[in-house]
């Protein structure tokens, strides 16, 4: 897999992600706990290419003779995401939870995953690229001219216009990563390479199927560790190893696995009988969600240019936009297509038909395919359509049929981290611990309003321009979208209204406090 060029393209990606700062080493990323120390890339990146260089296989001191490379267990994280959905049986909000199990490699196996992942990536691309379906996977590629979603979801939303009356089908597949099928990852790898997988890279395929993994929290627990104590006491461990009992590292492998902290994916699935599996937000996980759907990718992409219509897909999101007489047929075959041949489902609770025609106005709107069947209405009149107007949602963009506007859901959510963010600063700066009596504003003002340069809003204001200048300093096409700067126009005020409000409510909370203290001394 060791390519000079390509490990020259990678080195010089990845030291980026290190900084001296103050005369502090500043990791970017990887700067994790884990169960090996942080590898400072700048200064031992030879070191590492020779891992690289010589195919994973390494010197073993103690055993006296070469081996492959061991991978450690991966770290895993439970993220939760609260989100409000609209019930529309009980006509209100809800407050749902979602759980995504998120899996941190050790540090060197992330640097290790993440050069495979570059080099396999630029396979990957030249496959689809001879195959002719590059134009409808849209996740996780580098080769896609500084196109982002804002380019994705603008080039669906002309495709709509320029169609007239149509239909749009989202689909959302269940646990993608979870249900990955080892057997056809493995086959379609193949494919990608154009024969049988490396050595070296059968070693990769076996660290991302039959991984491990710990969890953080069950470790110190087991081993009643308070990190809060170990900081004060200036004994922060190095690595999770530190804390687990035994003289040497692999002694206290071992005791990890025989105190039942390690979970190993080696259970097949009881519905298929099959293996399945790989861990979500390692470097390779994202290009495998690509390779294991490249069948499905050229079958639906093909049938798209018979039956004319469009496909694309972003990771475990599949889009189709079509006549609205072709809709329910290609829902099935999707739904089926995608069971029993890969082993995947599709949500049928987050299938969203959004169908788009002329209003009692005459313009084009989109239309909410479930409702007006739910209503049985078999014509739709002025007083009925605003009740099933529903707006096509698509990477975090909603389109109506006239207007393109920031998804709702992602306009909430900044609100409500920009007003839980106040909420800390204020509490922090009236604190007895407080290092100053002043509200500092610089970092508020650089991660939520327009003055930040990489932030929701600054992609917003992007995104409602006619045009504008990416990182890389290349004129992009945006949305042109009026009703996308109304919905952010007023973020500044807000946000110096809700903090000047707050400011003054802890103010005069400490002034009472004050006042009742003095009291109480006389």
């Amino acid at each position: 897999m060791f390519d000079e060029a390509i490990w020259k393209e990678w080195s010089e990606k990845e030291e980026l992600n290190y900084q001296i700062l103050n005369g502090r080493k500043k990791f970017l990323k990887k700067s994790y706990l884990h169960l090996d120390n942080r590898f400072w890339f700048p200064t031992r990146k030879d070191e590492f290419k020779k891992i690289i260089q010589n195919k994973l296989v390494i010197s073993d001191p103690i055993r006296g003779k070469k081996r492959y490379w061991a991978f450690s267990p991966f770290q895993r994280l439970l993220v939760k995401s609260p989100r409000y959905k609209y019930d529309e049986e009980f006509k209100t909000f809800n407050l749902e939870t979602k759980i995504r199990p998120i899996c941190f490699a050790a540090h060197i196996d992330s640097l290790i995953f993440g050069y495979y992942a570059y080099g396999l990536t630029k396979k990957y691309e030249g496959y689809i690229f001879k195959e002719g379906v590059d134009e409808c996977v849209l996740a996780y590629r580098s080769n896609l001219n500084g196109k982002s979603n804002i380019q994705f979801a603008k080039e669906v939303f002309e495709h709509i216009k320029s169609r007239g009356e149509c239909t749009a089908i989202a689909l959302d597949i269940k646990g993608y990563f979870d249900h990955i099928d080892h057997k056809i990852l493995k086959e379609n790898w193949n494919k990608v390479l154009k024969g049988t997988i490396p050595d070296d890279q059968y070693k990769i395929y076996k660290a991302i199927t039959r991984y491990s993994y710990i969890n953080q929290s069950s470790v110190f627990k087991k081993y009643n560790i308070d990190l809060r104590k170990l900081k004060r006491l200036n004994k922060y461990p190095r690595t999770l190893l530190d804390v687990v009992p035994g003289s040497q590292n692999f002694e206290k492998y071992q005791r990890l696995r025989d105190d039942g902290l390690v979970t190993v994916n080696d259970e097949p699935n009881p519905m298929t009988n099959r293996f399945c599996g790989i861990p979500q937000g390692s470097s390779l996980s994202a290009l495998m969600s690509n390779i294991y759907l490249i069948e499905f990718d050229r079958l639906l992409f093909a049938k798209s240019r018979e039956e004319k219509f469009l496909y694309r897909r972003y990771c475990d999101d599949i889009l189709i936009v079509c006549n609205a007489t072709q809709a329910e047929q290609l829902q099935n075959f999707v739904v089926e297509k995608i069971s029993n041949d890969f082993f995947l489902t599709i949500q049928s609770r987050k299938v969203d038909v959004t169908d788009f025609f002329r209003n009692s106005k005459g313009k084009i709107r989109a239309f909410n395919r479930k409702k007006i069947k739910k209503r049985n209405l078999k014509a739709i009149t002025a007083i009925d359509e605003k009740s099933v107007y529903k707006s096509l949602q698509y990477l975090g963009f909603e389109f109506d049929g006239q207007n393109i506007r920031i998804r709702s859901s992602s306009l909430s959510r900044y609100f409500r981290k920009m007003k839980a963010r106040l909420d800390k600063t204020v509490s922090m700066a009236y604190s007895p611990n407080a290092q100053s009596d002043k509200i500092f504003k610089r970092q508020i003002f650089e991660r939520y309003t327009h003055l930040g340069k990489r932030n929701f809003l600054s992609y917003a204001y992007k995104a409602s321009l006619k045009e504008y200048t990416n990182a890389e300093g290349v004129v992009k096409l945006g949305m042109d979208s009026l009703a996308i700067r109304r919905q952010v126009s007023r973020h500044f005020s807000i946000l110096v209204n809700s903090l000047n409000a707050k400011n003054v409510r802890r103010f005069n909370l400490k002034l009472n406090q004050n006042k009742t203290d003095k009291l109480m001394q006389v």
